[in-house]
């Protein structure tokens, strides 16, 4: 099952990528365990016996740490890793062959950054049919161009005010405040909800609506749910912290919106008779051209809806398939 979240990018590139690049450079772990000691994944460890603590994910990420190079071309390397920004410029494996990445993957590194990811840029928020947008969707300004705006007219005083407040709202929030926002009782067990997009090969029908729509969609779905994009630490499908398979951050997301500002989705039912037809023909005429990719997709309603939610917060996307 493919699940899509929002994604708060402002602390993951100002507070967990330079958490792990300290880790990473300059050997300094103090700041990363001072984020990963109140995950969802250190709470479950947390009841492990003593004399199984060499199994738990993070004395094993630690050990895995040791064995790292330390010579001048393994720094820059790191340095590009843990930079979101230059990571992202060289995520898309469709262009670049190589991205940054350790010199092998280590499932524990890869289940550390996951957990922190998911307590700390990940909103505990499930989002309801109150909450769906227009279907006509004109993004207002954001808070980059508004701060811009204001500096311009010479109101340097409210530009700061507005950045300070923007970056104020996207702090680390307390465990217990997610749990009341989010509205579920038991957490801990099951992790943040999100928005289903299906299972395979469900996803190729909206890779392919969104094709007919705009090649840029396609593309940033891609990177958002395809495995376009490399992850820092790489992905396992189904394992617990990490299935994350892609992301989109906020200006890609808001890009992906303007291509979908006046899109309106397919019902579930007609997708579903489509899909049905289209299996249909499958069975029964061999000479069908019709593909896969070419079936109305049922899960576009509510991926159009949490692109506009997104956007319209300054969020970024991110996709896990369990």
């Amino acid at each position: 099952m493919a699940r899509i979240y929002g994604f708060d990018w402002n602390v993951y590139e100002k507070r967990i990528m330079p958490a792990f690049a300290r880790w990473l450079i300059d050997d300094d772990e103090t700041a990363l365990y001072r984020l990963y000691e109140r995950t969802r994944c250190a709470r479950e460890e947390g009841v492990i016996p003593p004399a199984m603590r060499e199994m738990c994910t993070w004395t094993r990420a630690q050990a895995f740490l040791r064995q790292l190079p330390r010579g001048p071309y393994s720094y820059r390397e790191y340095h590009k890793l843990c930079s979101a920004q230059q990571f992202t410029a060289l995520s898309d494996l469709y262009v670049y062959r190589h991205p940054p990445r350790l010199y092998q993957t280590s499932e524990a590194v890869r289940a550390v950054w996951g957990a922190v990811v998911e307590e700390y840029c990940v909103p505990w928020l499930s989002l309801s049919k109150e909450q769906e947008l227009d279907e006509e969707f004109e993004p207002e300004a954001t808070r980059e161009e508004l701060v811009d705006l204001l500096q311009r007219v010479g109101l340097s005083e409210l530009a700061q005010e507005v950045s300070t407040r923007s970056e104020s709202r996207s702090e680390v929030v307390q465990v217990d405040e997610k749990f009341d926002q989010a509205g579920v009782e038991d957490m801990t067990q099951s992790g943040p909800p999100g928005v289903q997009i299906g299972r395979h090969p469900t996803p190729l029908h909206l890779r392919g609506w969104l094709a007919t729509i705009s090649v840029r969609a396609m593309a940033l779905f891609e990177l958002l749910a395809c495995g376009r994009r490399s992850m820092p630490f790489g992905h396992r499908a189904n394992e617990p912290f990490e299935s994350y398979i892609g992301y989109l951050t906020p200006d890609e997301v808001w890009q992906l919106a303007l291509c979908l500002r006046s899109v309106r989705p397919p019902h579930q039912a007609e997708a579903e008779e489509h899909y049905k037809q289209f299996r249909l023909r499958q069975a029964t005429d061999s000479e069908s051209f019709c593909m896969i990719d070419e079936v109305l997709p049922a899960h576009a309603g509510p991926f159009v809806r949490i692109v506009r939610i997104a956007a319209s917060q300054g969020l970024g996307l991110i996709c896990s398939i369990e």
